[in-house]
């Protein structure tokens, strides 16, 4: 009886060993992945993936919709440079940054005539709080998934900014901060 007391006290101590090796091991790799995680620069982050929108250069299709003020709006109404941003009902970091990118709104030269943001919305999605956040500085526009602004600018991911200018996209960026200024209207 001994001797089996002792057998299993020596593999529960081996079993115990190999259990502190695996755990050092674990901590190792998880610090190496911290480290690489730390070194990936943060503009990276913020870059849009290629199918978040068009790519800077690309042609805006063809829309037509009229924002919550009643004010139509075409490719031709963005003819100066305009920040434009697509916001999803639900989506925890549209809301997020809806008052943020209101704020930075209400500062853009020209006004409502160079800031507009789209929120989409579908079903029983109700937009008017978003919208009305968006509101203070930005001509709004309020669409469905599949609606005719962000389908003319390819916007498969919320939030997503860019800047169009001449119907054509000339920055985009996931962090509206990222993005060039818009310059004073003449």
């Amino acid at each position: 009886m001994t001797t089996f007391l002792t057998a299993l006290v020596v593999v529960v101590g081996i079993v115990g060993v190999l259990n502190l090796l695996l755990t050092f091991g674990v901590i190792r790799r998880l610090k190496e992945y911290d480290q690489a995680i730390a070194k990936i620069p943060h503009g990276a982050m913020h870059s849009v993936p290629s199918e978040a929108m068009r790519a800077p250069g690309s042609e805006v299709d063809e829309f037509t919709a009229v924002s919550t003020d009643g004010v139509p709006v075409t490719k031709e109404s963005l003819h100066a440079q305009t920040l434009v941003g697509f916001f999803s009902v639900g989506c925890a970091p549209c809301t997020e940054s809806a008052p943020k990118f209101a704020a930075h709104a209400v500062g853009v030269p020209g006004g409502k005539d160079s800031v507009l943001a789209i929120v989409v919305a579908d079903g029983d999605d109700d937009p008017s709080e978003l919208a009305g956040i968006l509101g203070e500085g930005a001509r709004v526009g309020v669409e469905g998934y599949d609606g005719p602004i962000a389908t003319a600018f390819g916007v498969t991911a919320f939030p997503t900014y860019g800047v169009v200018a001449g119907g054509r996209i000339t920055a985009t960026s996931l962090d509206f901060t990222v993005l060039p200024p818009i310059p004073t209207p003449v």
